[in-house]
């Protein structure tokens, strides 16, 4: 048995984000991605340390992510904090230790359950199923999405508590840059049918397709560890995998007809209870080809619930628990079933765990035995005649047969030995000419000391290899590590060589690109580490030395913009922004110049200068502040439209009182945007000023025609509207001006007026016989009101003039 790895070779130092050291210890475990280590300064944690070129960038982007929007569940072992080395490279991360758990599968069989929680009952996989059922809704509701949900990512310990484990693999989705980080792995038998034969890589996962692989863990849990979509096959030929029947929908415990039908030595669906069945239809048969159908992980925890408390116990075993709906104990009817085994075992019969051994076998018939195979001849030894004697010579044929028997053996282990090296040499320059070097360096690495001389020339081969593909993928660094491991630098120098001046360039740009994100001391860091030869010292410094100026500059140059701004220079400020170099300094640049712009658009708002103030809005790229400003602007560019609104209808008022009625109809066509609000002018309204100006066109169409008797009658209409004070003066004064304008100054208002004032019987109501023939003969005529037409004589009087 392999004991437990002390520090893992090659780290020593380790740190957490905030600096502090971290000193591993045992390791407890081993995957394909990493290992996982137990950290002697925290118990309650481990580490989880990835193999070589396992952590992608985007892994890397989901640990940081992961980090920031944390699952915060006691249930859900998540990165707490991540594990860098001494030059800062993140090699892994700390998790909560999960204290005595067990995978879920363990829990499915009798047999299983009675070696690890043997005091399990229905009731404590009832409790199981809905803690797994809340653990995945708490990650759910937190924007995680398992993605690959099976049962070796669950531990559940003697509480009945479920951890969910592997967080790493989890989907997130980055809230503010809406990037999803995707899981790329899943188990075919948890899969639901839309996502049958897809590359889960590309994929986007849902909840609703982890609520289809957690149905399938409960179902399991519930059912002795049958699979729902496991059964017997009724038709001919080869029986479907059971990832071909959850693409086909054959649940043999539904509602349409399937050609599999259930096991017949599982549980019957009815030892469900009702509710659970019902969840369980609508999962894998109504929610099939419609996954917004499918439970969620809340209605799984409710209905769990709610199956846990109506449990009742066995008369015959107290360990039996089933369904109040039910008539009888299942459990019992199972047991006899099975022949006697108890899926929950009274306290009698249950025993600790031990050790796997085989169970007794059975007996098995007797069978005739030749006695020709036991029995030797009867000629050689049935009848020995001479007594046996200590120097007699069969012994010695013993002896000597032994030691050659020895010998023999000896050399032929040895022969045997000496082939396996063979194989091992063989396969490793199997490996070299296949292009694997990262299993050719592992087999390298396996071989004994006393091989290691034959394959050396193959090792370094392999790290050449090695170096060549890293060198293409970008990574320079490893590949300059691969490079230091050759045990014969002399081999093939002109490969490596070029392999340096790659690596050289590429670390170049590296450090280049490190400086340009705002990086100075990582861009030095890596261009100390470009290998002795490809650059010379003084190249070294002279570079240094160019970026420590570069550097200075730019921050001499910002804090100059920022001292601009404080100053409300923002055209100063953005003039320095604008010589900053690097793509970190002009970031930060591009902040000061919205600001700046910002306060130019401030400024343009209050001097109204809009068409301005939307110029220097089009140069600010921030769009909450842009946001901000366009709402500024919005309300400027509605004062400005009123304002000129108002002055367009104030003008066209008065090209209608000058009788100008092209003029007023041109002004009243300027107005624009929203002239409701011009509304609030009551009598003076646009609509009111409409209605007049084709009033007035009209009357001067029938002055003009000499329809006189039309026009009066219309103008009688306007003096009735004016003597109830719904008229102005001013149109008063214009129904006058058309009516002289049109008679040559023979008829209109002003001289009914003056007749009147020359007879004196201004505002009088009694009238001789020849002043009324004399009135009617002008036009427009006299109103017969009574008081009211001689207070309109007055007013009348007042409007044009005449007083």
């Amino acid at each position: 048995m392999r004991q437990p790895a002390s520090t893992p070779v090659g780290i020593s130092d380790l740190y957490t984000l905030t600096g502090q050291p971290i000193s591993l210890s045992q390791e407890l475990g081993r995957g394909g991605e990493g290992s996982i280590y137990a950290i002697a300064e925290h118990p309650q944690w481990v580490a989880k340390l990835y193999h070589a070129n396992k952590l992608t960038p985007d892994g890397l982007a989901k640990l940081h992510l992961s980090l920031r929007y944390p699952p915060q569940n006691p249930a859900i072992a998540a990165p707490v904090d991540l594990l860098l080395n001494s030059r800062g490279e993140v090699l892994g991360f700390m998790m909560p230790r999960v204290p005595q758990g067990y995978p879920l599968h363990d829990l499915y069989t009798p047999r299983s359950r009675r070696q690890k929680l043997p005091f399990f009952t229905y009731t404590h996989l009832h409790r199981v199923a809905r803690n797994l059922s809340v653990a995945v809704s708490a990650l759910h509701h937190r924007g995680y999405v398992i993605g690959d949900v099976n049962e070796s990512n669950m531990l559940v310990n003697p509480s009945a508590l479920v951890f969910l484990i592997d967080t790493d693999s989890f989907q997130i989705r980055d809230r503010r840059s809406g990037v999803v980080y995707r899981c790329g792995v899943g188990k075919p038998e948890f899969t639901p049918p839309e996502l049958q034969g897809k590359r889960f890589d590309r994929c986007d996962r849902t909840p609703a397709q982890d609520a289809f692989g957690v149905a399938v863990l409960i179902f399991q849990l519930l059912m002795e560890g049958t699979h729902p979509f496991d059964g017997v096959y009724l038709k001919s030929g080869e029986p479907p995998l059971i990832q071909d029947r959850i693409l086909a929908g054959y649940y043999p415990y539904g509602q349409r007809s399937v050609p599999v039908r259930p096991k017949p030595f599982a549980p019957p669906l009815t030892t469900l209870h009702p509710q659970l069945q019902s969840l369980f239809l609508r999962c894998f048969e109504t929610g099939h080809q419609r996954p917004e159908y499918r439970p969620t992980a809340d209605d799984w925890a409710v209905a769990l619930t709610q199956a846990e408390k109506s449990l009742i116990s066995c008369q015959r075993n107290p360990r039996h628990r089933y369904g109040s709906h039910l008539a009888s104990c299942p459990w019992c009817d199972r047991t006899e079933k099975l022949g006697g085994r108890d899926p929950f075992p009274g306290p009698n019969t249950i025993v600790p765990p031990v050790p796997k051994r085989r169970s007794r076998p059975k007996p098995k018939p007797r069978r005739r035995v030749e006695p020709t195979i036991y029995q030797a001849p009867p000629r050689r030894f049935a009848r020995p005649k001479k007594p046996f004697r200590r120097n007699s010579r069969p012994w010695q044929v013993i002896i000597g047969g032994t030691l050659s028997l020895i010998l023999g053996y000896g050399g032929y282990q040895h022969w045997q030995i000496e082939q396996g090296r063979q194989m091992q040499v063989q396969e490793i320059a199997q490996l070299y000419g296949s292009g694997q070097y990262e299993r050719c360096l592992q087999a390298v690495r396996q071989v004994p000391l006393s091989v290691r001389e034959r394959v050396q020339s193959l090792g370094d081969r392999c790290h050449l290899g090695k170096a060549r593909q890293l060198v293409s993928s970008g990574q320079f660094s490893s590949a300059l590590a691969q490079l230091r491991r050759l045990d014969d630098p002399a081999l093939a120098q002109d490969t490596i060589a070029h392999l340096h001046q790659q690596i050289a360039s590429g670390l170049l740009d590296e450090a280049q690109q490190s400086y340009n994100q705002g990086k100075p001391e990582t861009a030095l860091a890596v261009l100390n580490r470009v290998p002795q030869g490809t650059l010379s010292p003084t190249q070294r410094q002279e570079l240094a030395r160019q970026w420590q100026q570069g550097w200075q500059e730019n921050q001499r140059r910002f804090e100059a913009a920022q001292t601009a701004l404080g100053n409300d220079d923002p055209e100063a400020a953005i003039a320095q922004t604008q010589e900053l170099t690097t793509d970190h300094w002009q970031q930060q640049g591009q902040q000061l110049r919205d600001r700046a712009y910002g306060q130019l658009v401030n400024q343009a708002l209050t001097q109204e200068n809009l068409s301005q103030a939307e110029q220097w809005l089009e140069k600010i790229q921030d769009a909450r502040q842009q946001g901000r400003l366009t709402s500024r602007l919005g309300t400027l560019r509605d004062r400005l439209e009123y304002k000129a609104n108002r002055e367009s209808l104030q003008q066209a008022w008065d090209a209608l009182y000058d009788g100008d009625f092209q003029e007023a109809q041109t002004h009243l066509n300027q107005l624009s945007g929203n002239v409701s609000r011009l509304n609030s002018f009551g009598d003076e309204r646009p609509e009111r000023l409409r209605q007049a100006l084709s009033n007035y066109r009209q009357l001067q169409t029938w002055l003009m025609s000499d329809e006189w008797q039309r026009a009066n009658t219309w103008t009688r209409q306007q003096l009735q509207r004016f003597a109830n004070r719904r008229v102005s003066c001013e149109e008063v004064q214009l129904l006058d001006q058309l009516w002289t304008e049109q008679s040559s100054g023979e008829q209109g208002l002003r001289q009914q007026l003056e007749y009147k004032q020359e007879q004196d019987i201004l505002g009088q109501l009694d009238l001789s016989l020849e002043q009324q023939l004399q009135l009617r003969q002008m036009y427009p005529q006299r109103l017969l009101i009574g008081q009211t037409g001689a207070d309109l004589d007055y007013r009348l009087a007042n409007c044009l003039g005449l007083n």
